[in-house]
């Protein structure tokens, strides 16, 4: 204990000087940074000789464009390009890197050099430095030929090396490519196609320029994101969805649906057609951590499963990390999805949604002030209840279901290098289950971030979080007054963190920052309703809870072929009062009868604390351009649960805080990959291998009581485990064929550590998790039948889901007493099922300002009846059922074709 305090308080005052230095720094950077320009600095003529005779070149401009302007010294400590850029910054002027030269020219002369397609070959750089580096990074703009406005959001893709960039809201791009000749295609809506031959030499600038005119699309998939980034990049298991890859992802009932997108790629599943949230490399649902906007959700879908609450259209980009995650992400112990719904720049207000079977939706975005304000508003509402009524079950066909969800994200772009945006979410479910019982649901969510560059090479961003769920069950007066009463819980998150970028170059980069989370919990509110019922009022206590933490990490190359990302995490949670403990005979099991004693503590005051520390480390090494290989580990500490009785979340399930006798989920990883891309990085290819060591997961013991027990802790055990598995990934991502192929071989396997045999579950062997599924397969195919028209199947298979079953009955002392198999010790059928679905595509004219796309499609198309859950029920004993006088029944949601259709619709 003494030498963990004393361990405690030396890293905490390495922090502190840390966190001190560090603020030093941006205090100089951020001084240094409000004006680059200085009284007693060089002037321009006197700087541009100097940079002449440093870097061997001939500077072309006319002196009288810069009288009287002078400059900062340290400017000429920077490489050229950056010296140059900040020279014409705020002027009017364009820049020209040739051989060995750089020439200026003022915009307004109309003498800017703006390379045309009739060029035989286009220099960027210095030829006298090509080959110094293998890959280097460009600059450029595109803009209108006939009026010099940038072309925002223009696509630039090299058939050399089959990946691209596009434009920012200022035209502008920055692209890492390899040194030596390309062709390079470039097309924006409304502009004539154009290709340009450049030959990259060196770190340079360029312009192109575009037309306007038809446009005539091609068949490729142009991505933000450098195709080479799988091979290149330090990090591995990381999953990104771009703009064009969300527009056809296949989804659910005709829609496209982000989170069910992730169950088909690999080591990720879902527990089939109904049921919320998903499932990490065997680990449970609650321990992946979904930031929507850096806030997150503590309920990912609507209907029970059905669709997720992630509205497609407002989406601008998702990114999933199941291992080697930056130590800035914290919270969960499986995996990090981040989603972004702002970031992106618009100039004129543009309408578009769907109409489905299961719901509408409609998004809008709107500049209010231009270049300044941007506002994007989305919202979504269903009218599902025709579904529920055609669905195999009577249960299921007697209910009622509708859900809306509403967000709106606002952006002010103050400067050119400060950026804050608002975000705001509102959801909610109302479900009647089988005439009888209501759920209602909510989630709310909001967020402020501001975002700015304190030079051109530090970065802060502080951002402000809020988030709370909401669940109440209703049991009807009206049908069963004795018995009617509401059942109230929730939880609330609210966070700020603050983080702190250094960038020096593609070598070397720095990360820091830190994060303040409150949570605050009500696990359980019951009343009764009406003066009939019987139903006693309870309340249990709320749980709060404070998780701290802080993190160092940086990004380190060491050669042309080795990359290193290392980091660390310090987090520190406590347990706050007003809360009472009780103990229990340590001599005794554990249950209400053997409590001995309660502790009382007031309002903030600590009932129980805890620290880890989470290293963080990914190794990467380049066999050539195109194959890799990676390793990596992470530890994670997850300071909440969520405690479920059945392997499906559900809204009625418990948040639970770490305490006295629930420890946090403490999760190793250690996994490697192979990489490999072939032909020009359009066939993407790759393995990986994992293992997981678990600790402290909760899990109930057998006939557990969950829901209003204030000594839950007597109905839980902690269990220890592992999950391992490997992974093979095929993506083909251009031409008229795309798609991929994901297969994943896993286990996950948990055992208890109890002296008590009640306690035990399976004599505490190892058991199969609730999420062990050995097999999983995925072939997801986009077929372009035309420039219109696109057909899209995809077929799942995956290992039955583990189940426990009831294996004897026999009466006890007058009571009728079930003996239950070993946990998990059965499984489900195997689940298999094919979709397909085909869409026609908006027009292609230019001009036309509303353009529509229908989507037509066919969900289990041979009519697979895939059992979701496995249950006994009381019968009428006759042949077809052996006599019996209880039955097994299969409950299955989806069990013959169901074809859909939805209209999308931009204005």
């Amino acid at each position: 204990m003494i030498v963990k305090f004393f361990m405690f308080n030396c890293f905490m005052c390495f922090l502190r000087r840390l966190f001190i230095l560090f603020t030093i720094i941006s205090f100089s950077y951020f001084l240094w940074a409000a004006d680059y320009s200085i009284e007693d600095g060089y002037t321009v003529v006197e700087a541009i000789a100097y940079l002449e005779e440093k870097h061997d070149v001939v500077i072309f401009y006319d002196e009288r464009w810069f009288e009287g302007k002078t400059i900062s010294k340290e400017i000429l400590d920077l490489p050229l390009t950056e010296a140059i850029y900040l020279i014409i910054r705020g002027e009017n002027y364009s820049v020209y890197f040739f051989t060995g030269n750089v020439a200026l020219f003022p915009r307004e002369s109309g003498t800017d050099y703006r390379p045309d397609a009739t060029a035989d070959r286009i220099i960027i750089g210095n030829t006298l430095e090509m080959g110094r580096y293998p890959r280097v990074t460009i600059n450029g703009r595109v803009i209108d030929g006939g009026t010099g406005e940038p072309v925002v959001g223009a696509a630039i893709y090299s058939f050399k090396t089959g990946n691209g960039v596009a434009t920012d809201g200022d035209g502008n791009f920055e692209w890492r490519l390899p040194v030596g000749d390309h062709r390079l295609n470039i097309t924006s809506m409304g502009y004539q196609q154009t290709i340009y031959n450049v030959l990259v030499a060196s770190e340079g600038y360029v312009e192109f320029q575009l037309f306007e005119g038809a446009l005539e699309l091609s068949l490729y998939t142009i991505t933000a994101e450098r195709a080479e980034e799988q091979i290149t990049s330090t990090q591995m298991s990381i999953i990104r969805l771009d703009a064009q890859t969300l527009k056809e992802i296949p989804g659910a009932f005709g829609e496209r649906d982000i989170i069910r997108a992730f169950t088909m790629l690999p080591g990720i599943q879902s527990v089939g057609e109904f049921g919320t949230g998903f499932n990490v490399r065997g680990g449970s649902a609650d321990q992946n951590l979904i930031l929507i906007e850096d806030v997150p959700l503590f309920n990912s879908s609507h209907l029970f499963g059905l669709v997720s609450v992630v509205n497609p259209d407002m989406v601008t980009g998702v990114t999933m990390m199941k291992a080697g995650m930056p130590a800035r992400y914290g919270e969960r112990a499986s995996s990090v999805t981040e989603i972004r719904k702002s970031g992106v720049q618009f100039d004129e207000t543009s309408l578009k949604g769907g109409l489905g079977l299961l719901y509408s939706r409609a998004h809008l975005e709107t500049p209010l002030f231009k270049d300044k304000v941007m506002l994007s508003l989305g919202g979504r509402s269903s009218y599902s209840n025709w579904f529920l009524q055609r669905l195999p079950d009577s249960q299921l066909m007697n209910s009622e279901a509708n859900f809306y969800d509403l967000s709106g994200v606002l952006s002010f772009y103050p400067s050119s290098n400060s950026t804050i945006s608002i975000f705001g979410y509102q959801s909610q479910d109302d479900f009647l289950q089988d005439g009888e019982t209501e759920h209602h649901y909510t989630s709310q969510l909001a967020s402020l971030r501001w975002s700015y560059a304190i030079s051109p090479t530090l970065f802060s961003q502080f951002t402000l979080g809020y988030s709370n769920y909401y669940n109440r069950m209703r049991e009807r007066p009206d049908l069963r007054p004795k018995d009617a009463f509401h059942l109230d819980n929730a939880i609330r998150y609210q966070s700020a963190k603050w983080n702190l970028k250094y960038d020096h170059s593609n070598l070397f980069s720095l990360n820091t920052g830190a994060q303040a989370i409150m949570y605050d919990v009500s696990p359980g509110q019951i009343k009764p309703i009406g003066d009939e019922s019987f139903i006693q009022p309870k309340t249990l206590d709320n749980e709060k809870g404070l998780e701290m933490a802080t993190y160092l990490s940086g990004q380190f190359a060491i050669g042309d072929d080795f990359g290193i990302e290392a980091g660390l995490r310090f987090v520190h949670f406590r347990n706050l009062g007003p809360a009472s403990v009780f103990l229990y005979d340590e001599n005794k099991i554990r249950n209400r009868n053997n409590i001995i004693d309660t502790l009382f503590y007031d309002s903030g005051q600590t009932v129980w604390s805890d620290w880890g520390l989470e290293p963080r480390i990914s190794f990467r090494y380049l066999f050539s351009d195109v194959n890799s290989f990676k390793v990596s580990y992470n530890r994670n500490n997850q300071y909440i649960s969520l405690l479920s009785a059945t392997a499906v979340m559900t809204p009625t399930d418990i948040w639970q805080l770490s305490n006295t006798y629930l420890k946090p989920i403490v999760a190793d990883q250690l996994a490697l990959g192979y990489y490999h891309n072939f032909n020009d990085h359009t066939l993407e290819t790759s393995v990986e291998g994992y293992i997981r060591k678990m600790r402290n997961m909760p899990d109930y013991i057998s006939g557990a009581s969950l829901i209003m027990n204030e000594t839950v802790e007597t109905e839980l055990v902690s269990t220890n485990g592992y999950n391992f598995g490997a992974e093979l990934y095929v993506n083909k991502k251009e031409g008229r064929l795309t798609g991929w192929i994901s297969y994943t071989f896993s286990a996950s396997m948990r055992r208890t550590d109890e002296k008590d045999p009640l306690r035990q579950i399976n004599q505490n062997n190892y058991f199969p998790s609730d999420w062990d599924r050995p097999h999983n397969l995925t072939i997801n195919t986009n077929y372009y039948l035309s420039r219109r028209w696109r057909l899209n199947t995809t077929f799942t298979y995956s290992t039955g889901r583990p189940v426990t079953f009831p294996e004897l009955m026999y009466n006890f002392q007058g009571h009728q007493a079930i003996h239950y198999s070993d946990r998990n010790k059965y499984r489900l059928s195997d689940y298999h099922r094919l979709d397909i679905a085909i869409t026609f595509g908006e027009n292609l004219r230019v001009n036309s300002r509303g353009k529509g796309s229908w989507t037509f499609s066919i969900i289990n198309l041979y009519g697979r009846k895939n059992p979701f859950s496995v249950f006994y029920k009381q019968d009428i004993p006759h042949t077809e059922n052996m006599n019996r006088r209880y039955s097994l029944y299969k409950l299955y949601i989806i069990a013959r074709p169901l074809p859909t259709i939805t209209y999308n619709f931009s204005i």
